[in-house]
């Protein structure tokens, strides 16, 4: 895989003199999910302007986790300008693609399915955290079929996740429906409304009917 790679900026406490710093957002490890970005908590960094031009993150930019805990190894997905100006910190790595013939979604897509078993065996594992470093990730095997095949089978990912997410949209409603109607039954069935009454059997049936204040009168004058 042709790759340009970056890592991001340190959040450490060291102090930058001389600079002059302006906040600006960054993606943490957090808002890099797998298939997807989570961007409802952006927090903020100060840096000079030299790191931001450096580390700015433009379209099709892939996003990879260095690690922390062993499943979010090389977990990431690719940067479509959703913020004016984003930059990202040093635990998450910039994959800049060289070639445009290759769809930066096809890359992210193959990473985080058949590349995570690579990302598992290359990663190094410490005491509590698992993490990969640029060299290895610069080393991804990805299979590259044709620029329309690359699109073909990203429009295809596409299309069943979106087919998934509204069958889950569904059933949400149905679960939502099935609270309503179990309510409704046990609200019928105090008020007498879920099965017929014996009045309304007598009357379908033809026959007398007593109702049960006059049973409760006659058997009191007993």
């Amino acid at each position: 895989m042709t790759l340009l790679n970056s890592r991001g900026i340190d959040q450490g406490p060291e102090e930058k003199t001389g600079d002059r710093l302006r906040p600006v957002p960054y993606l943490r490890v957090a808002n890099v999910q797998r298939g997807y970005l989570d961007l409802g908590e952006m927090k903020e960094i100060e840096a000079t302007e030299e790191e931001i031009e450096e580390l700015r993150l433009l379209k099709g930019d892939l996003l990879f986790n260095e690690g922390g805990d062993r499943d979010k190894l090389g977990r990431g997905w690719v940067w479509q300008n959703e913020l004016p100006e984003c930059i990202h910190q040093n635990h998450v790595f910039r994959g800049r693609l060289l070639l445009p013939e290759i769809q930066p979604k096809f890359v992210s897509w193959y990473s985080n399915s058949f590349g995570q078993r690579y990302f598992l065996e290359q990663g190094k594992q410490t005491t509590n955290l698992a993490s990969i470093n640029l060299t290895k990730l610069g080393a991804l095997p990805v299979p590259i079929p044709p620029a329309d095949e690359q699109r073909r089978i990203v429009a295809e990912i596409e299309k069943q996740l979106s087919d998934l997410d509204a069958g889950v949209a569904a059933l949400k409603r149905v679960q939502a429906n099935l609270k309503s109607y179990r309510a409704s039954v046990l609200k019928a069935a105090c008020e007498g409304r879920l099965v017929p009454t014996e009045a309304e059997l007598a009357r379908a049936e033809g026959r007398d009917y007593e109702p049960a204040d006059k049973l409760l009168e006659r058997i009191s004058r007993r």
